[in-house]
């Protein structure tokens, strides 16, 4: 729905496979401006998580969801990609490890480099 005397705008969804994980992304003006409003991981069917951009205009600070709802941390602190692409790597790749090691695997992905 647009308001009266504004130009429509197209959000489109687009998907494909990354590591046995199907992504969809739902974009804001894909001709334009490319503004990613979320995006969900899938595997087999199940949810993963998801992921959004908390400032859409600078497509930046970008959070994670878990399945379960809840903020992607570890040790307490909020996981917080760079960009759509390191959020895919972390759902796609950590989340989907076994269980025992996604904890560690997120410590290891998270901590600053020396």
């Amino acid at each position: 729905m647009t308001a009266p005397n504004s130009p429509e705008v197209d959000i489109v969804a687009r998907s494909f496979t990354e590591n046995g994980c199907t992504v969809t992304s739902i974009i804001y003006d894909p001709a334009d401006a490319q503004q990613i409003l979320y995006g969900t991981v899938t595997r087999d069917g199940v949810l993963v998580g998801s992921y959004y951009c908390a400032d859409r205009i600078r497509q930046r600070d970008w959070r994670i969801v878990t399945a379960d709802g809840h903020d992607l941390t570890v040790d307490g602190t909020p996981v917080r990609p760079l960009d759509e692409g390191s959020a895919v790597i972390v759902l796609t790749t950590i989340l989907t490890a076994p269980k025992h090691e996604i904890d560690q695997l997120l410590r290891d992905a998270t901590r600053p480099p020396r």
